[in-house]
């Protein structure tokens, strides 16, 4: 079954996204949000062990680990481009501690957020 989207006179097929992509879809767009692995399923309508499966293998990552990327990107975006603060950054981006931010940034990123904002500016 394709689906259709009108565009004026021409008629395109509209991309069907599977699973895996819902999923990340809905990452991608509530990162900022607390999300479990439990709660992205769910909103999924998905039995959470199946959506852990499915997703892992599709893009070879866990969602807990697609989601802190998520986070860990809109966060140094903002510590670039913006004098927000770091607790600000970090709460802006999706962490629900500050102690939870700065490891997640140290690991992913080999930094400080404060050393990145230094050094990217």
């Amino acid at each position: 079954m394709s689906h259709r989207i009108s565009s004026g006179n021409t008629t395109t097929p509209a991309p069907i996204l599977s699973r895996a992509d819902q999923l990340a879809c809905y990452i991608a767009k509530n990162y900022r949000q607390p999300l479990t692995s439990d709660s992205i399923a769910e909103a999924n309508g998905l039995h959470p062990n199946y959506a852990m499966n499915l997703f892992r293998k599709a893009f070879g990552i866990t969602m807990t680990a697609f989601t802190v990327q998520h986070r860990l990107s809109h966060a140094q975006r903002l510590l670039v481009t913006t004098d927000d603060t770091i607790l600000h950054v970090a709460i802006e981006s999706g962490f629900q501690s500050l102690s939870r931010f700065n490891e997640a940034f140290k690991e992913a990123c080999g930094c400080s957020p404060r050393d990145y904002r230094k050094s990217h500016r």
